[in-house]
């Protein structure tokens, strides 16, 4: 348990040099002493950003690290996969545990060891394998035909703390715990060590039935622990993309259990990601690859220089709420990439709606460039990398 308040304190406005404007934040760093353990707490201050992120608790000045966290590149093999399920969780923890009332940690209370065993394929004949999760082999003559009959679903459990003040007002504890259960979309297995690798693509209805099932499974583990048992639990199935993707994965589904109670009812998450331009995104949604082709269109026509132009668009209940452009330039004069920069602004302005949160990133050999972003309904934030 975290014990009084030691003081509160303001930290500098903070500038951004370089930039076609100016963010200025005041706000307060809270310390906290631990009179138990003789350890000093820090409630790192909130950023000013419309994303209105999570503060952050920090252990004598440092970030605590989940002990699982390890485990997550061999786990996830796709890095913006790793990024999704992180970012995507506490998007939907703010759904139940408010930015204003709870601060973030990683994970303490699931041991990466724990975790690892958790992950494997259930054998009660191995002790190691004894907690798997993941289904046993299936039947079959070849050890292809035993894979392939019983493909593994469960690839990660990520852990996120959310912790709370208590009454008195000095101490904080444990108010939620979120657990992102990652699933595979597609099955990757070898037969031997270093031999061939095989893929089995796995249906996204067997996929949200055994991450149901395994919810249920973690659930009730998690449950018996002491520390664990009387806070809410959200826990949330992530389906991942295919390790050569160029786009996320998404959340399936989302439950909040209680203290003492079951899961009673899923919530659907309705949310996709495109990559632009592509077929897919010009057949299920015309009008913002049009929207997107025509943004290109005038880029490219505009510098002698190649240049390249990609997008990422982000659906949630079929509508487009974020589009992240990078732009790939063969010139790094800082003459022209202001100039870029300026009519890359005005082409935004432009071809997207105001209500459309846009993040465009200019990038040469030599590296970033600038950064624009305009988020709904506000002016575009444009900075120039020197």
């Amino acid at each position: 348990m975290l014990k009084r308040f030691v003081s509160v304190l303001a930290i500098t406005t903070l500038f951004l040099s370089g930039c076609i404007g100016v963010l200025e934040k005041e706000e307060e760093i809270i310390v906290i002493e631990d009179t138990e353990d003789d350890e000093q707490v820090i409630i790192s201050p909130n950023l000013n950003t419309p994303e209105n992120y999570y503060r952050t608790v920090l252990h004598e000045g440092d970030y605590r690290h989940s002990e699982a966290r390890g485990l997550v590149p061999h786990a996830v093999f796709n890095r913006i996969d790793i990024n999704q399920l992180e970012i995507g969780l506490m998007e939907l923890a703010s759904t139940r545990f408010s930015q204003n009332q709870y601060f973030f940690q990683e994970g303490q209370y699931l041991e990466g060891s724990l975790i690892n065993r958790w992950l494997r394929r259930y054998n009660p004949e191995m002790e190691s394998h004894r907690e798997g999760l993941n289904p046993p082999l299936g039947e079959g003559d070849t050890e292809r035909e035993k894979h392939e009959n019983q493909p593994s679903y469960l690839s990660h459990i990520m852990e996120h703390n959310y912790l709370k003040g208590v009454e008195d007002g000095g101490s904080l504890e444990l108010g939620g715990l979120v657990l992102g259960i990652s699933l595979n979309s597609m099955y990757y297995y070898q037969t031997e060590v270093g031999g061939p690798s095989f893929e089995v693509p796995l249906d996204e209805e067997d996929i949200l039935a055994e991450g149901k099932r395994i919810a249920i499974e973690v659930l009730n583990r998690v449950r018996e622990r002491d520390n664990l048992a009387n806070v809410p639990i959200m826990i949330a199935l992530y389906k991942e993309e295919v390790r050569r993707s160029l786009v996320p994965g998404t959340f399936m589904a989302m439950t909040v259990i209680e203290p003492g109670k079951r899961i009673e009812r899923w919530e659907t998450i309705n949310e996709a990601y495109y990559f632009y331009p592509s077929r897919q995104a010009t057949q299920d949604f015309r009008e913002d690859a049009n929207r997107f082709a025509n943004f290109k269109q005038d880029i490219d026509g505009f510098f002698d220089n190649y240049v390249g132009v990609v997008g990422k668009g982000r659906y949630k209940n079929d509508q487009l709420q974020e589009l992240t452009i990078t732009i790939n330039l063969q010139t790094s004069s800082k003459a022209e990439i202001i100039a870029m920069s300026q009519y890359i602004t005005d082409r935004m302005k432009k071809h997207f709606p105001t209500t459309l949160t846009v993040q465009i990133y200019l990038t040469s050999l030599e590296g970033a460039e600038s950064i624009i972003v305009r988020h709904s309904e506000q002016e575009p934030f444009v900075h120039i990398y020197r």
